[in-house]
């Protein structure tokens, strides 16, 4: 959204450049003698000044997918190239001394003279197109769209030109409807335009630093947040509208990606990519807006500010119980850790209250997670960092990239409260909420969801077999999905169930859970509201009810 709209400033700000003044009034002088207002000969100019800056930037970008350069490279690349031209903005005499842009110049200026003399309808187009690199080479306002559209998509990228071709051609058009006056004043107010110039100099230099530090994707995180996102909604239809054109290009595609998704993970296989991808959506925070957690560190038990009737995941590493409470999970929602020496993601999804912890060992490959962004029936899409799959958090199956179709291992936990930790495992370990990150730990940001019929993003179906929210003890015998409400487990009671021609056990024991299969097998289990897990299986699973 930042680009966009600067892209449009930058096209208004491309006709008060000092070495483009001279030039307005070719725009004007192209109305028909005694006519008033805009002409058809001065709509020809602009028309065709537009189209040939749209045709040359389009050009450098068809160039640039001849060149496999990695996304990472583009990204630093268009940071530099912004801060110099927020530099150039902010120096402009530097600018005007750049040797190749002074021949551009001289030879846009030959061409125009030609053009201008034929006084015709070829020779107006040829006063237009002629126009187009004496604009460009003039304004350093250009060099941020080469920026931003040679490291974009083909759509995203033609959405920041139309935008700067857009304001660009609306100042021209207001030029010529009111005339010599408007370009008097513009040369009368040089002055204080060159300030206003020398503001956007300063923010496209604070854009480029913020590109190189990866913050413009929290500044626009903190703008979906806040709810003015109508700017974003509208760059995203408009993308979307474009969007038609890759496709055309890539013949391969068989699942219809959906574009932000695409964009969002450039490095991801989408030659490989399961159907249900089709309904992800965006959750708000892009891609890392909700930070995962690396290597956390750990504090006594006794030490810990989360309230006691605080929900947590807990395991036990080799004796020792490490506590992972929901109240930090809400902000980061996945932590790679390792326990009993095995690399694990602990995992929770706030909207659909999945509790999942995960071996991050597979392929012979150990994997890091992060949040992508992205939710599909309400339920997390993780992705990992390796290959940028995208994995599915309640199913643990690899929805799109190179590892797609593969499946994490379920690693067994608890889930209690903090205080049950404390009475039961007073020298537990507990996730400190000194995490790197500036996050109200002490506020939920979903206070109440759990509690209420609502949703923020609805899923496509509701099973009213059990209420929606209702937290699941879920599993798999074999292949199949078993699922069974937690509170109607009680304490000090065994159940039996026959699942599948196997008969399974399940036990709770002050307060903790162990689901058995007829070797005496431990079955690892998570926990999922109703409403997810149902979407998730269907038909497919298995209800277990002790009532």
């Amino acid at each position: 959204m930042l680009f966009f709209l600067i892209s449009i400033l930058a096209g208004v700000l491309t006709v008060v450049a000092p070495c483009i003044l001279p030039f307005l009034p070719i725009v004007i002088g192209s109305a028909e003698p005694g006519q008033k207002g805009l002409s058809r000969r001065s709509i020809i100019v602009i028309i065709s000044l537009s189209l040939s800056v749209i045709a040359f930037t389009l050009l450098l970008k068809a160039s640039t997918l001849l060149i496999d350069i990695p996304t990472s490279t583009w990204t630093t690349a268009s940071g530099v190239i912004i801060i110099l031209a927020g530099l150039a903005l902010l120096f402009p005499g530097v600018w005007a001394r750049l040797p190749l842009l002074g021949k551009l110049q001289r030879s846009g200026e030959k061409s125009l003279q030609k053009g201008h003399v034929q006084k015709s309808f070829a020779g107006d187009i040829a006063v237009g197109l002629a126009l187009g690199p004496v604009f460009s080479s003039c304004s350093p306002t250009y060099l941020f769209i080469i920026a931003t559209v040679l490291p974009a998509s083909f759509a995203q990228g033609f959405v920041y030109l139309l935008g700067y071709t857009a304001g660009l051609a609306l100042a021209l058009l207001l030029i010529a409807f009111l005339g010599q006056r408007l370009v008097g004043s513009i040369s009368k107010h040089a002055k204080a335009a060159s300030w206003t110039k020398k503001l956007l100099g300063l923010l496209i230099v604070l854009v480029g630093l913020a590109i190189l530090t990866g913050y413009d994707k929290r500044i626009e995180t903190k703008i979906l947040d806040s709810g003015y996102g109508a700017t974003i909604e509208f760059e995203e239809k408009l993308i979307d509208s474009l969007d038609s054109v890759e496709d055309e290009i890539d013949d391969k595609e068989t699942v219809e990606v959906p574009s932000l998704l695409m964009r969002s993970f450039p490095n991801t296989d989408w030659s490989r990519t399961d159907p249900s991808v089709e309904l992800a959506l965006s959750g708000g925070p892009g891609k890392d807006g909700i930070p995962a957690l690396t290597d956390p560190e750990f504090i006594s038990i006794e030490n810990s500010a989360s309230q006691d009737s605080v929900l947590a995941i807990v395991m036990d590493d080799g004796g020792q119980k490490k506590v992972y409470p929901y109240n930090i999970l809400n902000w980061h929602e996945i932590v790679n850790d390792s326990v009993n020496g095995e690399p694990v993601a602990v995992t929770f999804c706030p909207l659909c209250g999945s509790a999942v912890v995960y071996s991050r060992s597979i392929s012979e490959q150990e994997l890091e997670f992060g949040v992508s962004g992205f939710l599909i029936e309400s339920n997390m899409v993780m992705y990992d960092r390796e290959t940028e799959s995208l994995w599915q958090q309640s199913t643990g199956v690899a929805i799109a990239g190179e590892l797609t179709g593969s499946k994490l291992d379920l690693v067994e936990f608890q889930l209690m409260t903090v205080g049950d930790v404390k009475e039961m495992y007073p020298d537990a370990l507990i996730l400190s909420d000194d995490t790197g990150y500036l996050r109200d730990y002490d506020a939920n940001p979903y206070s109440g969801y759990g509690e209420s019929d609502d949703f923020l993003f609805a899923p496509s179906s509701l099973d009213d077999q059990f209420s929606s929210k209702t937290i699941m003890v879920a599993f798999y015998v074999d292949d199949l999905p078993v699922s069974t409400p937690w509170l109607e487990i009680r304490d000090g009671e065994t159940y039996v169930y026959s699942v599948g021609g196997e008969d399974i056990e399940i036990v709770k024991t002050d307060g903790e859970l162990s689901v058995w299969d007829e070797t005496g097998e431990i079955i690892p289990f998570y926990f999922e509201m109703w409403f997810s897990w149902a979407v998730q299986h269907g038909d497919a699973g298995e209800i277990l009810t002790s009532k």
